[in-house]
């Protein structure tokens, strides 16, 4: 049967890939052989053929960071290579193994990269193939939420912000001001994640103050009062003082 024009939602958790389409939901757990031998068993119900597959990835199984252009970095060439090297050095991952990627449109401001297993996106690729439909896009969990939700952030002019996606277990924070991002930091939690945002949030507004070359003392002062939004997606625990916490829901 034909799906054409049809668009279809295939989600890797922290234990199994989910995939919801016009058929009805299929699943199939993990196994010692990894996300993409996992998806050799996925059968969708009524099959697949020319819908579009939109892929959401656990941020689980990615590496983030917020990327600084060094002056005079500006050839792709040169982009790639200091790409490379920035992931090797926050996350001792080899770039033969990954597949790397940057906001393109962020030129002189700091770029949200991210970085996914190349064996899972041969494994989708070939998923693709095999069932007749079109890789419309992959994206991990909190970049999508994020795309998904930005037309109803609203903090003031100047003002931090930061999305707190909260999913299986695993808190994604990123924060950003007057729209350059400040940091971004992924990582599992046993609790609420109140805590760990809390670390986050000082650190970044700390960095970001020693960033704005404040003088000596005023930053620290500076970052004791500083405050903003949390918009939280999925996230219930508490915020710093002088932060508000705003409840978005999460997108399908």
């Amino acid at each position: 049967m034909s799906r054409s024009g049809a668009e279809v939602l295939l989600r890797l958790g922290a234990a199994d890939w989910v995939l919801q389409g016009p058929g009805g939901e299929a699943r199939t757990g993990l196994d010692e052989g990894g996300p993409a031998a996992a998806l050799d068993r996925l059968q969708a119900a009524g099959g697949l053929r020319g819908a579009r597959l939109r892929v959401r990835l656990g941020d689980g199984w990615l590496r983030y960071l917020v990327l600084r252009w060094p002056p005079g970095v500006r050839s792709p060439v040169e982009r790639a290579a200091y790409l490379a090297h920035r992931f090797a050095e926050v996350h001792r991952i080899d770039a033969g193994e990954w597949v790397l990627g940057a906001d393109r449109d962020a030129l002189e401001l700091p770029a949200l990269a991210c970085a996914v297993p190349a064996a899972v996106l041969a494994g989708l690729q070939g998923f693709a193939a095999s069932e007749g439909c079109v890789l419309a896009g992959v994206a991990g969990d909190f970049a999508g939420v994020y795309n998904a939700l930005r037309a109803r952030f609203d903090e003031g002019e100047g003002e931090h912000a930061a999305l707190a996606l909260l999913r299986e277990g695993r808190l994604t924070v990123g924060m950003w001001r007057a729209g350059a991002w400040a940091g971004v930091r992924s990582q599992a939690v046993r609790d609420d994640g109140a805590a760990a945002l809390c670390r986050m949030l000082e650190a970044w507004v700390r960095d970001s103050a020693s960033a704005g070359a404040l003088a000596a003392g005023v930053a620290e002062a500076a970052g004791a009062r500083a405050g903003g939004v949390v918009y939280a997606a999925g996230f219930a625990g508490g915020v710093p003082a002088h932060w508000r916490r705003i409840d978005l829901e999460l997108p399908a």
